[in-house]
């Protein structure tokens, strides 16, 4: 798919990296290696082992939660998220979700080992790289509570199924027309 400086290029333009100095910003994309995917791919795999942060750079993935025979869908990738973060900062951490893709596309994989040799050298891009992970995880916690927020009060006012065709952005049915 994407390697060379096409995959740099892709790199150094993502939210991941984008409000880092030039130096971090270098310093990083050296160290991500450029991983095509395919439709139905699993990128990473619930319970797995594995100390990799993933971006997306290109295509679409989805993260399913699998609860015994069960799989709930609990989100989509799009290019500039960022999966694998608990697993990646917390050695203990099995992956919690599996990652499948919707499309073919380009992840940019950053090894943890490599993340460790910056952070032992005190290269500021590993502290950088750890802000960008936390500002990444507020917003997504924030988008989460909205969500939940929205859930509870369409709970209370008996809205529920309107509420959640807003959350997940899917048409509810007209008044008196029931979807069976």
């Amino acid at each position: 798919m994407t390697s060379g400086p096409d995959f740099r290029e892709m790199l150094l333009r993502s939210p991941l990296l984008a409000e880092m100095d030039e130096a971090c910003r270098q310093a990083l994309a050296l160290r991500f290696e450029a991983r095509p995917f395919s439709k139905e791919q699993v990128l990473l795999a619930s319970g797995s082992g594995g100390r990799e942060l993933l971006e997306v750079l290109a295509g679409t993935a989805d993260v399913h939660v699998i609860d015994g025979s069960h799989r709930f869908r609990v989100a989509i990738l799009e290019p500039g998220s960022i999966v694998g973060e608990l697993s990646f900062f917390d050695s203990n951490a099995p992956r919690s979700a599996e990652v499948t893709g919707t499309s073919e596309g380009i992840v940019a994989a950053l090894p943890h080992t490599a993340y460790l040799a910056l952070a032992s050298e005190g290269h500021p891009a590993a502290a950088a790289l750890e802000q960008a992970i936390m500002a990444n995880t507020a917003r997504r916690m924030r988008r989460t509570n909205q969500r939940l927020s929205l859930l509870l009060d369409a709970h209370r006012t008996g809205n529920l199924v309107d509420a959640l065709g807003r959350i997940f952005g899917r048409a509810t049915p007209a008044p008196g027309v029931r979807d069976g």
